[in-house]
């Protein structure tokens, strides 16, 4: 194990398994209750399997002492030059967005749809990104993943678009923002701008930060439409 990465189970398990066992855990609270759980319920489920495991980090990495190289949206970044990686912690409570969502409920994911995002993100586009931890904070827990880095350029916005599409992904706009949907393997991604795809200097493209969500029920039906003529 890196020196970068905590002492912690959850860096040595799979991110498919944390996921695998999560959604199991979610698909049998709805078969109770008869729907899908809410953000809350998730972050429930979530909380108690991490107990459970003991994913919760007893020291943050020596990098969250300093200033984090890079922030966006989502995450604080600092880069591992010798591991040539990255560490992302989230923000404390808030583990990004997805891309779509149901009428009236909430627009924020939860972790484990964050971890979810990143299990397919690996699938998709073949990377590496792996889960390290939970860290309490006062404000919320902050999720640990580490990355390879990418080096590289942004892309350009038509090359991202053709990247996609010619690869069958079908273009849609959600809430204002460009999407893609994937019809073979029902998913949807977004958050597809320039600084999240790296041009690498073998001329192929490399997604590194992307919404990644899985569909079924309404929420496909709803995308189908969108991507309708």
């Amino acid at each position: 194990m890196s020196d970068h990465e905590p002492s912690q189970p959850a860096a040595g398990i799979p991110l498919k398994a944390h996921v695998e066992e999560l959604r199991s855990r979610c698909e049998a609270v709805s078969r109770l209750q008869g729907g899908s759980p809410y953000f809350h319920e998730e972050l429930g489920i979530f909380r108690a399997y991490a107990e459970e495991l003991g994913f919760f980090v007893a020291e943050p990495p020596g990098e969250l002492s300093r200033p984090p190289d890079d922030e966006g949206n989502e995450h604080q970044i600092w880069y591992l030059p010798g591991a040539q990686a990255v560490l992302k912690a989230t923000w404390p409570g808030f583990f990004g967005l997805l891309v779509i969502h149901r009428p009236h409920e909430e627009h924020k994911a939860s972790p484990i749809a964050y971890l979810e995002r990143w299990q397919l993100h690996n699938e998709l586009f073949g990377d590496d990104v792996r889960f390290l931890g939970v860290l309490r904070t006062d404000q919320g827990f902050r999720l640990l993943i580490r990355q390879p880095a990418i080096a590289g350029t942004p892309a350009s916005d038509e090359g991202i678009a053709r990247f996609f599409t010619d690869s069958g992904w079908k273009r849609f706009i959600v809430d204002g923002n460009i999407a893609y949907y994937d019809p073979q393997r029902k998913i949807v991604i977004s958050d597809t701008h320039r600084g999240n795809i790296i041009l690498m200097d073998d001329g192929l493209l490399a997604p590194i930060d992307l919404r990644v969500q899985p569909l079924s029920g309404a929420l496909l039906d709803s995308v189908i439409k969108l991507c309708s003529p």
